[in-house]
């Protein structure tokens, strides 16, 4: 009998994570071998757990576990303890879809009875867990909702005669004759920068000045966040202030917690170049950006969009057209989406590629390529980038010279890939600035040569 229980468990052993899944009647499509995200047979949700049949792995955040056999698949699924013999022997049944032998030793009625008020108990208190996540899940974002409609509100329309014109007009060549078309910018004259926490356990504040501030709306126009650029007009090129946190290292390494702009002892050079203290971003989000955009300038009815990643490129090819084609600038909208996470939209969890030139060192010393993520929309998620609507028959898409080549190439890709299912009548060209800059630049190095 011993040898009859020993060739069924080296069988079962044998069993991989996706035949496992697939026996289990879990959601997952065999053509696949990257990650695939759905509900937890344990704790449900809704992509918390994830099998990699490449890998031979699936893992379950909520739970916090996961493997890389069939049978802790099995014993996960079905509540299983895998300590308890007659318990390993049923996972290694469901695993090969066959009987355990006759004669071993069989879970007991009352174990049975104990496992499945356990299910039970597990299942409420999962459900119990997902409802209060989605209530205050649901409050934040109202109240962060609230935040960005008051300040949006405290901002006076338009942003003629104020810094953000200014800003605008440095770093994209914002005609002053366009500054009345971005009726949705507006300029507050003083917002404050928070960051961290005090010795008391409050919100930080290390800097207050002017800021450009846009709605992000969905695909209805309904705001649904803010985008915030904070602007310092003495310091060039970009005409943002300077501001430096703590690092990981510096907070490792036990420096002083301290934020803001520099002074003349602070930060060190020497800590600087220690990676102790790090530039902090001088453009924030606020609220929701997933699934928005910010509109610049026209009408999400017009037919001809011109979407790019920032605000200043898409403010500098409302220039170039206004200059160039008064009417057609008029007849198109003109939005940004945030930045090229948003652009681009989710990824197809499968396609991924080496890139060319960059590899990296792993835990064991092997060096291995960079993978670059797929350049194929996920179908299933096409509403995670900016809104696409159905009625558009041009979408031009800035593209950015100045990031990592590759990279961005993969999510342009995306991006008009994306455009293409969400708008399939429309022309979606990608046009791209010269290697090493954006087209805000471009166009400013273009003014200033006709200019001379």
């Amino acid at each position: 009998m011993t040898e009859i229980i020993d060739d069924f468990v080296a069988k079962a052993r044998d069993v991989t994570v996706e035949a496992a899944a697939l026996r289990l009647k879990l959601p997952l499509d065999p053509k696949k071998r990257g990650d695939q995200s759905m509900p937890c047979p344990v704790c449900g949700g809704t992509d918390r757990f994830a099998i990699h049949p490449a890998e031979n792995a699936w893992n379950c955040r909520g739970c916090g576990t996961g493997g890389r056999d069939g049978i802790g698949l099995v014993a996960h699924a079905k509540r299983l303890d895998l300590k308890r013999r007659a318990e390993f022997l049923e996972a290694c049944a469901l695993s090969l879809g066959e009987d355990v032998p006759d004669g071993a030793e069989e879970i007991s009625d009352e174990r049975r009875a104990e496992m499945k008020a356990d299910a039970k108990a597990r299942a409420e208190d999962a459900a119990r867990k997902a409802t209060e996540r989605d209530r205050t899940s649901g409050e934040f974002r109202e109240k962060e909702l609230a935040k960005c409609r008051g300040i949006y509100a405290a901002a006076e329309p338009g942003i003629s005669g104020t810094f953000a014109a200014e800003y605008l007009y440095n770093r994209s060549g914002l005609p002053v004759d366009a500054r009345a078309m971005v009726q949705p910018a507006r300029c507050v004259g003083k917002l404050t920068y928070w960051h961290g926490q005090d010795e008391r356990g409050n919100p930080r504040d290390i800097w207050c000045g002017p800021a450009l501030v846009l709605p992000f709306v969905d695909g209805a126009g309904e705001m649904i966040g803010i985008h915030q650029t904070w602007i310092d007009m003495d310091v060039a090129p970009k005409r943002r202030p300077v501001l430096y946190g703590l690092s990981k290292a510096g907070a490792g390494a036990g420096r002083e917690d301290r934020a803001g702009p520099p002074t003349s002892a602070w930060p060190s050079a020497e800590d600087l170049a220690a990676g102790y203290y790090e530039r902090l971003p001088t453009k924030k989000m606020r609220g929701t950006k997933k699934g928005g955009l910010l509109p610049i300038a026209g009408d999400m009815s017009a037919s001809r969009w011109v979407v790019g990643e920032g605000s200043e490129n898409v403010c500098a090819w409302l220039g170039k057209e206004l200059r160039e084609d008064f009417q057609l600038a008029l007849s198109t909208f003109y939005a940004a989406a945030g930045d090229i996470g948003n652009l681009a939209g989710a990824a197809a969890r499968t396609g991924r590629w080496k890139h060319p030139l960059e590899t990296t060192v792993n835990a064991a010393g092997a060096v291995r390529p960079v993978m670059l993520p797929s350049p194929d929309p996920d179908p299933e998620r096409l509403d995670e980038g900016f809104p696409v609507l159905a009625h558009i028959t041009e979408l031009v898409l800035l593209g950015d010279g100045d990031s990592e080549p590759y990279w961005t190439a993969t999510m342009m890709a995306r991006a008009q890939a994306r455009a293409l299912l969400l708008a399939p009548k429309a022309r979606v060209p990608v046009l791209w600035p010269p290697a090493g800059q954006d087209w805000a630049e471009t166009i400013l190095e273009g003014m200033r040569g006709d200019a001379a």
